[in-house]
Order: structure tokens, then sequence, then C-alpha cells
């Protein structure tokens, strides 16, 4: 097998995020940032070495381990930035951009995430998002506007194509949280967890 044939192999997603298609907007729910990391490497990978395009709105700390990831797998990150094709850019900052009064703005949205996507989307080539700001509201104690994100990414994926897939920690979930959780689940056309990928039953 030939290096290329091998980095594709291995880029390949698993049972999971391979299933959303172009157009899905997936929920996952994942125990570990290790688990995280994995999933979004291969996710983001495949897209690269596809020739499309990944964007990743993230954490310092997961944009950094992804980097990393990618790299060890062979992808040239730099060069893909240059091409305009992997964008990573940090989710608290971004989440502040269409934050009003503590509240969060779908114009502002709209101009600055849609914008964004709005850019990449030029020529035809196919976007494979990963947003994680709408987990951060969530660890804020904030569902009902976490719950508001996820509708705005819904309205933003009527006009755009793409695939997006969000993230939320396990830990951040509890008994208190039933009515909501189903209100998140509910915003997606595929949730995951990890335990899926191995046959487990679904979460919602």
């Amino acid at each position: 097998m030939t290096a290329r044939k091998h980095a594709d192999a291995a880029l390949v997603p698993p049972a999971d995020w391979s299933s959303v298609g172009t157009r899905g907007h997936a929920a996952q729910f994942y125990p570990t940032d290790g688990h995280l990391l994995n999933l979004l490497t291969r996710f983001i990978g495949t897209a690269l070495v596809t020739g499309d395009v990944g964007i990743v709105i993230a954490t310092k700390d997961h944009r950094d381990g992804l980097a990393k990831r990618l790299k060890a797998r062979g992808l040239d990150v730099t060069v893909a930035r240059r091409q305009g094709r992997y964008i990573a850019v940090d989710a608290v900052a971004t989440l502040r951009k269409f934050t009003r009064d503590g509240r969060l703005d779908p114009a502002l949205f709209r101009d600055v995430v849609g914008g964004m996507m709005s850019k990449l989307a030029r020529g035809g080539r196919r976007i494979a998002a990963f947003g994680e700001i709408v987990s951060l509201v969530w660890a804020a104690g904030r569902p009902e506007a976490a719950i508001q994100l996820e509708e705005m990414w819904n309205e933003l994926a009527l006009g755009l194509d793409f695939c997006l897939c969000c993230a939320y920690p396990m830990s951040g979930f509890g008994n208190r949280h039933a009515a909501p959780f189903m209100k998140i689940c509910a915003q997606h056309s595929h949730v995951f967890t990890v335990a899926q990928a191995t046959g487990s039953d679904a979460v919602c």
C-alpha cells in the first residue's frame, strides 16, 4: 500500500460521522478529549485529503491537538491554510463577535459565521465544519441559549451547503438536563456517542 493510500485509509471517518452526509448536522457526545480529537481528526482529515474544506471553531487546546494529529498523519496544515481549505478559529472569540448585551444575536451570527462559511463555499467545494461554541454556551449554564445557537446553525444551512458536527462532553449532562438534552437532540439530523461506533443503542 502506498503512503498516500495508507493515509487515506487512516482518515476514513468512523461509523458515526461518516453517515452524516454532505448536508447533515450531527451532535457528538464524547467521554474524553482524546475520543473527540480522534473523531475530529478523521472528520476534518478526510475533507482535506479529498480536496474539500475543513473549518474548525474550537478551543485552543482542541485546535492545537487537532493540528498535531493531522500533521502526524502526513497532512500539511500550513499548505491547506494557504490554499484556503483549512480554517481554524477560536470558539470563545467567535462567540463574542455575535453576542450583544449578553445575548446571542442571530443577525450578527449570520454576518460573522455565515459570512465566513459563504467565502469558503465559493468554487463549489464541500465544507466539513466542526463547531464547539454550543458546548461552551451549555457549560456556562445556558441550555436555552445553546438550543437557540443550534437553531441558528440550522437556519444558516437553509442557504448554504455544509456538513456540521457539534460536540458536547458527556460530563456536562445529568438527570436534571433531560428536557433540554432532548431539545438539543431534536435540532440534529444525527446524534452519536462514542459507544455507538461499537454497536450500542442510540442516545435519542
